[in-house]
Protein backbone atom coordinates (compact mmCIF):
# COMPACT_ATOMS: atom_id res chain seq x y z
CA UNK A 1 0.00 0.00 0.00
CA UNK A 2 2.88 2.21 0.36
CA UNK A 3 4.32 2.15 -2.94
CA UNK A 4 0.86 2.46 -4.26
CA UNK A 5 0.74 5.79 -2.51
CA UNK A 6 4.12 7.12 -3.25
CA UNK A 7 3.58 6.29 -7.15
CA UNK A 8 0.37 7.94 -6.90
CA UNK A 9 -1.59 4.89 -7.61
CA UNK A 10 -5.26 4.93 -5.76
CA UNK A 11 -4.26 7.61 -3.91
CA UNK A 12 -7.66 8.95 -2.77
CA UNK A 13 -8.98 5.32 -1.68
CA UNK A 14 -5.00 4.94 0.11
CA UNK A 15 -5.67 8.26 1.90
CA UNK A 16 -8.98 7.93 2.77
CA UNK A 17 -8.21 4.89 4.51
CA UNK A 18 -5.00 6.13 6.40
CA UNK A 19 -6.77 9.20 7.46
CA UNK A 20 -9.65 6.72 9.07
CA UNK A 21 -6.76 4.96 10.44
CA UNK A 22 -5.10 7.90 12.13
CA UNK A 23 -8.39 9.41 13.85
CA UNK A 24 -8.71 5.48 15.00
CA UNK A 25 -5.42 5.74 16.98
CA UNK A 26 -6.09 9.07 17.98
CA UNK A 27 -9.57 8.23 19.76
CA UNK A 28 -8.36 4.98 21.26
CA UNK A 29 -5.37 5.77 22.41
CA UNK A 30 -4.53 9.62 23.18
CA UNK A 31 -8.26 11.43 23.55
CA UNK A 32 -8.81 8.99 26.23
CA UNK A 33 -6.19 10.27 28.22
CA UNK A 34 -6.98 13.56 27.83
CA UNK A 35 -8.46 15.85 25.70
CA UNK A 36 -5.24 18.23 24.31
CA UNK A 37 -3.59 15.93 21.90
CA UNK A 38 -0.12 18.19 23.21
CA UNK A 39 -0.65 16.75 26.84
CA UNK A 40 -1.07 12.85 25.80
CA UNK A 41 1.11 12.68 22.35
CA UNK A 42 -1.51 12.56 20.09
CA UNK A 43 -0.22 15.44 17.92
CA UNK A 44 1.33 13.33 14.82
CA UNK A 45 -1.90 11.00 15.13
CA UNK A 46 -3.82 14.04 14.52
CA UNK A 47 -1.55 15.97 12.01
CA UNK A 48 -1.15 12.73 10.04
CA UNK A 49 -5.40 12.78 9.50
CA UNK A 50 -5.51 15.86 8.33
CA UNK A 51 -2.59 15.20 5.68
CA UNK A 52 -4.28 12.47 4.28
CA UNK A 53 -7.52 14.32 4.32
CA UNK A 54 -5.47 17.11 2.21
CA UNK A 55 -4.02 14.36 -0.22
CA UNK A 56 -7.55 12.98 -0.52
CA UNK A 57 -9.06 15.88 -2.28
CA UNK A 58 -5.47 16.97 -3.76
CA UNK A 59 -4.16 14.49 -5.53
CA UNK A 60 -1.08 15.55 -7.82
CA UNK A 61 -1.05 15.94 -11.68
CA UNK A 62 2.22 13.74 -11.74
CA UNK A 63 0.30 10.66 -10.22
CA UNK A 64 -0.49 7.33 -11.98
CA UNK A 65 -3.95 8.33 -11.55
CA UNK A 66 -3.70 11.60 -13.09
CA UNK A 67 -1.98 10.04 -16.30
CA UNK A 68 -4.46 6.88 -16.52
CA UNK A 69 -7.29 10.10 -16.43
CA UNK A 70 -5.72 12.40 -18.94
CA UNK A 71 -5.10 9.31 -21.53
CA UNK A 72 -8.46 8.10 -20.91
CA UNK A 73 -9.71 11.86 -21.63
CA UNK A 74 -7.52 12.08 -24.30
CA UNK A 75 -8.71 9.08 -25.89
CA UNK A 76 -12.14 10.42 -25.84
CA UNK A 77 -11.90 13.49 -27.41
CA UNK A 78 -9.63 11.30 -30.83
Amino acid sequence: MGAAFTLGFLTRSISFILAGQMAVAYFQFSFPLSFRPTVTWGTPAILYCFLFLYLMFAAGPWSVDAVIARRRSGARLG
